[in-house]
């Protein structure tokens, strides 16, 4: 179903896209920091102090603010191209002086996106003529990062798939954090380089030059990677350097490993990248790296780049080694009671508590863990890593604030049945332990772990209703003890609302095998009850899993239909509950979509007063069928048709509402 923002602005004709909010939000966000850094750049002018980092004279610094105001202003793309090569041709000759003040390295940073191929291969000779001096310096290491991620962008942009091709569209039918989305990188510069530098035309010449100067910046780094990887600037540059050798365009990634944009690169890079791992596996210091934080995010940053360029054989070398000489090493006073357990609930550790790996006491060390975790190969992730560090401690991992997030993880990366058993083994009896803690990430990634892999999923609920007490419990205590996940004998001081994670965990129950008994708890509850889980943003997403789950029959979606029977009016109206209307009326059949309609039509007025009615107004014909039902049956039949001629066109797309 249509997003609620994206079918609005269908109202106002505006045609978006599915992340035009998101990208609307970040592109608000860097506005306003660049507002910012201009205001306080123009204070610091009057107080005739010109920047941090290299000084210099009142003029140049005037100039540069005066440039950073008219960035801000400028959105022509052309206009940006001319300003880009003037400005940077007014500081030829200063270039790394420039780069090494505050101001300046803001203001080369965005020009060099938009440069010509002439400029920016004289930014690149000056650049590669004193790498070692803006390797380490705090501002002119930003345009060196920027300057490399455009030169591999540059480079690398024939290699990339047609567009319009039907793999790419294959691609763009997935869902969104699958290997592959296309989508623009978390660029919050002002003039952000990733669509440009990918579409623009340049000559081969120049896309070669590029990449040289690529490889020529990764062979230094490699060279000196001894001395960088302890500089906390340098190695900003390192981890750019080996993430853009993968194809990967930025460094920093809120979501997980799966969700990043990966670009075809040319086979010798991996090499180099092979030549990075080789460098780091000899050094007589490798087994205290995962241990500091910088040369810790600079291993994760290694074993993301090896996994996208799927280099199994250098990442299997990597892994190991971490596990030989880091991960498996014991720290005997295991983990601190107070990191254990929750200071507000009375549980004691126990006496007798099995020394843990050092992989599981060092935060820095546990993040590394982590990543091995997401890009370990099956049989590794069972045989090495579960096998020789969690198996045995899970119960008292899951329990853990610093470690749970390693487990859910685990849990999330397991796909063999045994190893699932073994698991769950370990955990079905702590589930009640881990609610009362808040560690409720750790039962989600049980739950569908279970729905995925198809097993336990009987002693899952069993042992979830006992956590929850509700195991005798009426329909409606038993679901809201889930989506509340609180016990129904525990009176919480405040009204509850429904959990994130008990709403998910409810939706992964749905798509079990037998989920008769909660099917059956859903449509025994009280229909105005029921409506006000599904107009909340959180259980609405339960009416999803119901109706779209292969283990719920048609029968009981029908009944699910025929139980909000008087309630769709209300539903309507809300945000939330509107799209529940849509996947009702989906799911029903013909007589049941036009009791839908004609009690939406007794409420025309009210419906067209909200925009997420208008949608619903247009979508389902309310109008139409308030003036003549008989017209309505022929109008609907109709847009049946045209909806299965643009899916036959483009396949799982959906016509806009007044399309």
């Amino acid at each position: 179903m249509t997003d609620i923002k994206e079918e609005f602005s269908s109202i106002s004709g505006q045609e978006h896209g599915t992340q035009h909010y998101k990208n609307r939000a970040k592109k608000l966000k860097r506005n306003r920091n660049c507002t910012r850094f201009l205001q306080n750049a123009k204070s610091f002018g009057k107080k005739s102090f010109f920047g941090h980092g290299a000084e210099l004279e009142q003029a140049e610094y005037s100039y540069l603010v005066t440039m950073l105001e008219a960035m801000s202003k400028q959105k022509d793309i052309e206009e940006r191209g001319l300003m880009s090569n003037n400005v940077l041709g007014q500081l030829k000759g200063k270039e790394i002086r420039t780069a090494s003040n505050q101001v300046g390295s803001r203001v080369m940073e965005n020009l060099l996106t938009y440069t010509d191929e002439e400029t920016f291969a004289q930014q690149m000779d000056t650049f590669a003529e004193n790498f070692r001096v803006v390797c380490c310096d705090k501002f002119a290491s930003h345009v060196l990062q920027r300057m490399l991620c455009i030169a591999m962008l540059r480079r690398v942009a024939p290699l990339q798939p047609d567009p319009e091709s039907e793999d790419v569209l294959q691609v763009k039918k997935q869902k969104p954090g699958q290997p592959g989305k296309p989508g623009r990188t978390n660029d919050q510069s002002m003039w952000p380089c990733y669509e440009h530098n990918l579409k623009e035309q340049y000559e081969a010449d120049h896309r070669q030059k590029c990449g040289e100067f690529v490889e020529r910046m990764a062979k230094y780094l490699i060279n000196n990677l001894e001395e960088f990887a302890w500089d906390a600037t340098a190695n900003y540059v390192i981890r750019q350097c080996v993430l853009n050798l993968s194809g990967i365009t930025e460094m920093k990634n809120g979501g997980d490993f799966d969700d990043t944009k990966h670009l075809i690169v040319p086979e010798k890079w991996q090499k180099l990248l092979q030549e990075f791992c080789m460098q780091l596996l000899t050094w007589p210091q490798f087994a205290d790296l995962a241990g500091m934080e910088l040369t810790s995010v600079m291993l994760q940053d290694l074993l993301r780049a090896l996994a996208a360029c799927n280099d199994e054989f250098m990442l299997e070398q990597l892994t190991t080694k971490l596990l030989k000489e880091t991960f498996k090493k014991t720290n005997e006073k295991g983990i601190k009671s107070e990191e254990k357990y929750d200071p507000e609930n009375e549980v004691a550790p126990e006496e007798d508590q099995a020394h843990l790996p050092k992989a599981f006491t060092e935060e820095c060390v546990l993040r590394v863990l982590e990543v091995c975790i997401v890009v370990s190969s099956a049989s590794f992730l069972k045989d090495k890593i579960f096998a020789k560090l969690f198996r045995g401690h899970l119960k008292q991992l899951a329990q853990s604030r610093m470690c749970n997030f390693a487990v859910q993880k685990l849990i999330d990366r397991t796909n063999d049945k045994d190893m699932m058993d073994m698991i769950f083994g370990e955990l079905e009896k702590s589930l009640e332990d881990m609610l009362r803690i808040g560690h409720t990430g750790v039962v989600l990634a049980l739950a569908k772990a279970c729905a995925r892999l198809s097993c336990q999923q009987g002693k899952f609920v069993k042992q979830l209703l006992d956590a929850l007490h509700c195991s005798e419990a009426t329909p409606a205590k038993m679901i809201m003890a889930v989506l509340f996940l609180i016990p129904i004998d525990v009176t919480p001081p405040n009204a509850p609302k429904i959990h994130l994670h008990g709403s998910l965990i409810l939706q992964a129950i749905l798509d079990f095998n037998k989920p008769i008994k909660f099917v059956t708890a859903l449509l025994e509850m009280p229909s105005d009850r029921l409506v006000e889980i599904l107009c909340d943003p959180r259980g609405s997403f339960i009416a999803n899993a119901f109706v779209k789950s292969r283990f719920v029959g048609e029968k009981s979606r029908e009944k699910l239909v025929r139980h909000l029977e008087g309630q769709y009016s209300q539903l309507a109206l809300g945000v939330q509950g509107s799209r529940v209307v849509e996947l009702m009326y989906e799911a029903g059949n013909p007589a049941q979509r036009e009791n839908i309609v004609a009690e939406l039509a007794e409420q025309c007025e009210q419906l067209n007063s909200k925009p997420w009615g208008v949608i619903i107004n247009k979508r389902l014909l309310v109008d139409t069928y308030k003036r003549d039902p008989a017209r309505w049956k022929v109008a609907i039949k109709r847009d049946a048709k045209v909806e299965k001629m643009f899916d036959k066109l483009v396949p799982g797309t959906k016509r806009k509402a007044g399309s």
